[in-house]
């Protein structure tokens, strides 16, 4: 069992391997440890033997002890010199979490069993020599399922866990600098977290890494997609499309149209790690290159429509929250952005003409506010389904029906717009409920009519260019924002 260091040590681990080897500097009498020290350090600090031993049992009643004071003392020792040597400061700090994780627990080995490693580790090992598998790039040697124990091992291995749980939750590309306009922040896996799942959880190392079916389904084309292209020199592959159903004709790639799809996916796979562990067995998604939404309801696909998303100038955000009511015939407050750049810029500042278009205008401290009343003239149309969040977007309906008969359905202000609004409502609010189509559209009106759900939904606003549909083929979507070009960029410059 692990033994609890000293306060002292938890704030400053490295400094106790100085501790481990020899007496304060200038010390005139022999050096005494306090008295909440751990065994292990306190012997280390009375000037014992450097020499590291092997854990032979055998040699004395003291041997197994003496062994295993010099082992700690050996990965304090190396501790030290490892994290001082490094030059990079992402992968010394790094380091030095390791190193605060092997002081926090005595400096005792993590991965030793005799002169072997022990079970997890080897397990662990595996998954880190495949980790190509998913994409991911391990920096630490890795040791052979076979290798004899060293301390050197040791920490390679603990650094190779800590790297590989860090990527594996979404630690190589920062959304942020992609855009302004994603709102994932993954939550990265911590080198205690990591260390912990697999020493005293028993985890799958590889668990760290998304558990979505997307996210599987573009691993397997992965290595399916490498197969064919290492064994052959082409490959067949669903062709690009941006409707609804899956593609029946078919393209043979050459090995450079191939390698593109490859860095495709993996970029793809790159961006499920930006989403949230747990998307809901009910829930929302759009995917913003594809121009569609799915309702998932209770792990079944129930429904899907066509959306019209934000134009390359003005994107739909890519962001997750909680869908908590429907607002039949809706008002619409019109974002000062708009009234700034077109309404008032089209006409020298005059918003006079607006009342004739039925606008209502106000004035507050010389600022302009803008709405429109609910009507069939109204921008977000007879419906609106509204989940709070930090950039003002939300689902709504359109009076522009003619734009969801096109391919390339990107033309709103950053919000998104739904087909047929009124069947994803009742598919939202439930026919079980009471909420039928045929209800719901006997509320229109000139009234405001808010809906709360029973349960708030999750919504999650995607942006996948690569997917995999529920005949097995891959279907790419083409990049209308640029961001999974700057993702391959990202992987590519390791930054």
């Amino acid at each position: 069992m692990f033994r609890r260091v000293p306060a002292f040590a938890q704030t400053a681990p490295l400094a106790i391997a100085a501790m481990l080897l020899a007496s304060p500097a200038g010390a005139q009498a022999p050096w005494s440890a306090p008295r909440d020290m751990p065994a292990a350090v306190a012997l280390a600090g009375t000037g014992a033997s450097k020499k590291f031993l092997s854990n032979d049992m055998t040699a004395g009643p003291d041997a197994g002890a003496t062994a295993t004071i010099d082992v700690s003392r050996a990965i304090a020792q190396r501790l030290e010199e490892w994290t001082q040597s490094e030059t990079d400061s992402a992968r010394r700090a790094r380091r030095n979490a390791i190193a605060a994780y092997y002081a926090k627990h005595d400096f005792a080995p993590l991965w030793r069993l005799g002169e072997y490693f022990s079970p997890a580790a080897t397990r662990a090992a595996q998954t880190l020599h495949d980790a190509r598998r998913d994409a991911l790039r391990i920096s630490a040697p890795i040791p052979s399922n076979d290798a004899q124990w060293s301390v050197a091992a040791e920490l390679d291995l603990s650094e190779g866990i800590v790297d590989y749980a860090a990527q594996a939750s979404g630690a190589r590309v920062d959304p942020a600098r992609i855009s302004r306009l994603i709102g994932a922040r993954p939550r990265l896996a911590s080198a205690s977290e990591a260390l912990d799942a697999v020493t005293l959880a028993g985890a799958d190392l590889a668990d760290f890494n998304p558990p979505h079916a997307g996210y599987r389904a573009l691993r397997d084309k992965l290595a399916e997609l490498r197969t064919i292209r290492e064994n052959s020199g082409r490959v067949a592959l669903a062709s690009r499309g941006n409707d609804i159903g899956p593609q029946n004709s078919f393209a043979s790639l050459t090995q450079g149209e191939a390698k593109r799809i490859e860095a495709e996916i993996i970029a793809n796979m790159e961006r499920w790690r930006w989403e949230p562990r747990d998307l809901g067995a009910t829930r929302i998604e759009v995917n913003i290159p594809q121009f569609e939404l799915a309702l998932t309801r209770d792990g079944v696909k129930t429904h899907r429509t066509r959306v019209v998303v934000g134009k390359t100038s003005t994107p739909t955000p890519v962001f997750s929250d909680t869908m908590r009511y429907v607002v039949i015939n809706p008002s619409w407050s019109v974002p000062q952005s708009i009234i700034t750049k077109e309404m008032a810029g089209k006409h020298g500042g005059d918003l006079s003409y607006l009342a004739a278009r039925g606008f209502k205008v106000s004035y507050s401290n010389g600022r302009a506010s803008v709405r429109q009343p609910p009507g069939e003239k109204n921008a977000l149309g007879r419906v609106k389904f509204v989940f709070p969040n930090e950039f003002s977007v939300y689902l709504h309906d359109t009076p522009s029906r003619s734009l969801f008969a096109t391919a390339r359905r990107a033309y709103s202000h950053g919000c998104v717009r739904v087909d047929q609004p009124f069947a994803l409502a009742e598919a939202v609010l439930t026919a079980d409920a009471g909420w039928t189509e045929k209800r719901l559209r006997g509320m229109v009106g000139a009234s405001e009519r808010r809906i709360d759900l029973a349960r708030p939904m999750p919504v999650h606003i995607e942006y996948f260019t690569a997917t995999v549909d529920a005949d097995g083929q891959l279907r790419l979507f083409d990049d209308i924002y640029g961001y999974s070009a700057r993702v391959r960029e990202a992987l590519a410059s390791g930054s």
